[in-house]
C-alpha cells in the first residue's frame, strides 16, 4: 500500500477514534433524548450532485448515513458512477454546530482506477456535509474532493441533499 495513503488511513481512523474518546467525556448536545432537531440515528438522503464551476447537474444517487453517540458516522453509497466494488464505505466524524446545525466530514477508498475516462482514480474521496436538522427532515449542502493515492486533488464535486430519518415503521404505543 502507498505510505501517503497508509498515512491518510491512519489519521482518518485516529480522528475517529479520538473524536469518539473526546465525545464520551464531555457529552454531546446531539446525544439528548429528545430526538427533535437532533442528527444521530440513520438517514436516507437524496444527493443531487452538480459541477462545482458551472452549476451543471450529474445524476442523482441514494445513501444511508448513521451517526452514532460520540460522533462517528457511517455511510454506504449507491452512486452509479461507481463500478461494482470500486468505493468503499464511507467512515468519519460529525459534530454539532449550532442550533439545529450539524457538520460531518468522512473518507471513502477508491479501490481501483475507472477503466474509462474521464474516471475515478485509486485513492480517497473526501466529503464535507452541512446539515440542517428540522425533526425527521435534513436538508444538507455538501463537497466532495478526490485525492489520487499521492493525495493530489484530481476532482471536486459539490451537491445539495434532502434526508429522511430511517423509521422502523412500527407505530409508538403508550
Amino acid at each position: 500500500m502507498n505510505s501517503k495513503l497508509r498515512r491518510t488511513s491512519s489519521v482518518v481512523i485516529a480522528l475517529v477514534l479520538m473524536s469518539a474518546f473526546a465525545q464520551s467525556f464531555v457529552g454531546d448536545a446531539a446525544a439528548r433524548p429528545n430526538r427533535e432537531n437532533r442528527l444521530q440515528g440513520t438517514w436516507r438522503v437524496q444527493v443531487n450532485p452538480r459541477n462545482c464551476q458551472t452549476g451543471a447537474p450529474l445524476p442523482s444517487f441514494n445513501l444511508l448515513m448513521s451517526f452514532h453517540r460520540g460522533g462517528t458516522l457511517t455511510e454506504i453509497n449507491s452512486s452509479p458512477a461507481f463500478l461494482p466494488g470500486q468505493r468503499s464505505t464511507g467512515l468519519g466524524v460529525w459534530s454539532h454546530t449550532r442550533g439545529n446545525s450539524y457538520k460531518a466530514v468522512f473518507d471513502a477508498f477508491i479501490l481501483f482506477d475507472s477503466p474509462t475516462t474521464p474516471g475515478f482514480k485509486r485513492g480517497v474521496q473526501r466529503l464535507t456535509f452541512d446539515f440542517e436538522v428540522y425533526g425527521d427532515q435534513a436538508t444538507i449542502e455538501a463537497s466532495s474532493q478526490f485525492l489520487d493515492t499521492s493525495g493530489n486533488v484530481f476532482a471536486n464535486t459539490c451537491a445539495s441533499a434532502t434526508a429522511t430519518r430511517f423509521e422502523d415503521g412500527a407505530e409508538d404505543e403508550d
